[in-house]
C-alpha cells in the first residue's frame, strides 16, 4: 500500500475520533509537538533500526510524551503505529490529519515563500487578503527563500501566484529581450 493511502487512513480514523470526542483541533497541535520530535536523528535511527523492539520502542516513546503531556488518545495512536510497523509514517499522516481537520470545518491553508520571514501584521495582512479572495479562513505558513528577492509566492487550494521580485525580473527580461 502506497504511504499516502496509509497516511490518509490513519489520519482519517483518528480525525473521526477527535471530532466524535470533540478535541480534533487539540489532537492536531498534539501532533505538530509530536511530530516535531522525530526531527532528532537519534529518534529516527530508533524507529528504524531493527535492532530495537517494539517494546523499547513503546518505552521511549511513553517517556517522550509523558514529557509532551499529550492526551491519551493521541498516545494510545503513536503507540498503534508502533505495533503496526507505521511510526515511519507519522510526517505524512499529520501532513493528511490537518488536511482533512481543515477540510472539515471549511478552512485552507496558504503556503506562502518569502524572502524575509514576515512580521506578524503582515502575516495578518496578507491572511485578511487571502480570506477575502477565497471566502473561507485561511492559515498562512511561511517558508523562507532569499533567492525570490522580495514579494511573495502563494500557494494556496492547488493554485500557485508567483508575486515575486525573481519572477518580475524574468518576465522584464523576457520583454526586453523580445523588443530588439
Amino acid at each position: 500500500m502506497r504511504a499516502p493511502t496509509i497516511a490518509h487512513r490513519y489520519a482519517r480514523a483518528l480525525l473521526d475520533i477527535g471530532i466524535e470526542r470533540k478535541n480534533f483541533e487539540q489532537l492536531g497541535r498534539e501532533l505538530d509537538r509530536v511530530v516535531g520530535l522525530f526531527d532528532s536523528a537519534d529518534l529516527r535511527e530508533l524507529f528504524r533500526n531493527p535492532k530495537f523492539g517494539a517494546e523499547s520502542r513503546k518505552q521511549v516513546l511513553t517517556e517522550l510524551l509523558r514529557r509532551l503531556m499529550v492526551s491519551p488518545i493521541c498516545r494510545n495512536f503513536l503507540h498503534l503505529l508502533v505495533d503496526r510497523a507505521r511510526i515511519h509514517y507519522l510526517p505524512d499522516i499529520v501532513e493528511a490529519y490537518h488536511g482533512l481537520a481543515d477540510e472539515n470545518v471549511g478552512r485552507l491553508r496558504a503556503r506562502v515563500t518569502v524572502a524575509h520571514r514576515l512580521s506578524e501584521p503582515e502575516a495578518a495582512r496578507l491572511r485578511t487578503v487571502l480570506q477575502k479572495v477565497t471566502g473561507q479562513q485561511v492559515i498562512v505558513e511561511q517558508d523562507e527563500d532569499p533567492s525570490i528577492l522580495g514579494g511573495v509566492i502563494t500557494r494556496i487550494g492547488g493554485q500557485i501566484f508567483d508575486g515575486s521580485v525573481r519572477a518580475e525580473l524574468v518576465a522584464l527580461t523576457r520583454r526586453l529581450t523580445q523588443i530588439r
